[in-house]
């Protein structure tokens, strides 16, 4: 099976096509991600990587130097575009094309027209985009903001896509459950957990963290979509002698704390990266990750991987790697009440902190490699390569 993969960036895709390169299946690996960052290279795979990077430098310069949000959006687009050209002649070779959101829509169109035999599969690491917008409409509403006018820039587009794809890659149950709930078949869902790869060993000892000291860890970027008011909402009402919240990442946007007051003990610390950020998760007690909407965030699988419990929502993905109660809580999104309750109940129980310290660690360990997510991806795919085409005439709910 030969596989052509396009994506923008390095997130997991970087690790995605490294782990298909080494399972044998990686045709051509399509990336907009920039030559000049220092984490570009990419030797394992070889020539298989095709970089298409010309606008997207552009895109990047346009932000670096504030040239406007119209100027910004016209070279994101266009690296859209670009990746979306650039991938027609490696996926018609390929027995399956995924492409990240929109970068494969008109070449997904040209191989339907042309009639070519490859599988066209759309990969969505949020949930349906209508789902995303509809949770932001509201929470910016809650937020008083007046009326949101805002729109996810590929919005219409996204949805062509879903349309035309053959199938739709989704990271989590969350994502996948989204789908399901706009009425599309579950046939056409593909779902498969992103691949990890701890930070510790089993056999390194757990993280010292200081006892007189019950401290939270955020790590993401500051944006009312994580719904971190919340998060900060339930800190302050936390009863604890000596409690911290620290929180990690850059503001992106409205942030959902313009009108907020920041209680004592709240800690910003920008953006932090190597061995500053994995300091934050030795120290952390608990790491809260209150989104009201993901796909499946990585950081939660980080924090595990250090031995820190988790406080997350289940619109995070991460009912796909955690037990309620067990390496952690899970709770309902916007929800600081229930953030409360949970904080107090692992704050004043050491015993049962201790017992999710280490199943967080255990889970991290056997969660899975991004090997076995493509060996997953492999197995999914291998059987509709010989089914008859799915009509993919959807009606939109």
């Amino acid at each position: 099976m030969k596989i052509t993969y396009t994506a923008p960036n390095r997130a997991h895709h970087y690790p995605y096509a490294e782990a298909m390169h080494r399972a044998g299946y990686l045709h051509a690996f399509i990336s907009g991600f920039s030559r000049f960052s220092p984490r570009a290279a990419l030797p394992s795979i070889g020539d298989k990587l095709k970089r298409h990077d010309f606008f997207q430098n552009l895109y990047l310069a346009s932000l670096k130097f504030n040239a406007g949000d119209f100027i910004s959006t016209q070279f994101n687009h266009l690296t859209n575009l670009s990746l979306d050209k650039a991938s027609y002649k490696s996926a018609r070779e390929s027995d399956a094309f995924i492409f990240y959101r929109t970068e494969g829509y008109t070449t997904t169109q040209r191989l339907k027209k042309e009639g070519a035999r490859t599988i066209c599969i759309m990969e969505e690491v949020n949930s349906h985009v209508d789902n995303q917008h509809s949770i932001m409409e509201e929470e910016y509403n809650k937020l008083g903001l007046g009326r949101y006018t805002e729109r996810i820039p590929d919005h219409e587009k996204r949805l062509k896509t879903y349309d035309i794809a053959d199938y739709i890659l989704c990271p989590s149950s969350f994502v996948l459950n989204s789908f399901l709930e706009k009425g599309f078949e579950r046939e056409r869902l593909l779902k498969v957990n992103f691949g990890f790869t701890p930070m510790i060993s089993l056999e390194e000892p757990l993280r010292k963290t200081n006892k007189e000291i019950f401290r939270l860890l955020y790590v993401g970027q500051l944006n009312f979509r994580k719904g971190l008011r919340y998060a900060i909402e339930a800190f302050k009402e936390l009863k604890h002698p000596n409690k911290e919240f620290v929180i990690v990442g850059p503001k992106a946007g409205v942030t959902g704390l313009e009108k907020m007051e920041i209680p004592e003990g709240v800690v910003f610390t920008g953006t932090l990266k190597g061995e500053e950020l994995r300091e934050q998760y030795r120290k952390a007690t608990v790491f809260v990750l209150p989104s009201l909407e993901e796909g499946l965030a990585l950081v939660q699988l980080e924090a595990l991987s250090f031995g820190v419990p988790l406080l997350i929502t289940s619109n995070t993905g991460g009912d796909d790697i955690i037990r309620n109660g067990q390496q952690g809580f899970i709770v309902e999104p916007g929800n600081a009440k229930a953030l409360t309750e949970k904080l107090q109940q692992m704050a004043e129980d050491p015993i049962l902190l201790q017992s999710m310290s280490y199943h967080a660690l255990k889970t991290a360990h056997a969660y899975g490699s991004w090997e076995r997510s493509v060996l997953k991806l492999a197995r999914l795919i291998s059987p509709l390569l010989s089914r008859p085409r799915l009509i993919n005439q959807m009606s939109r709910v």
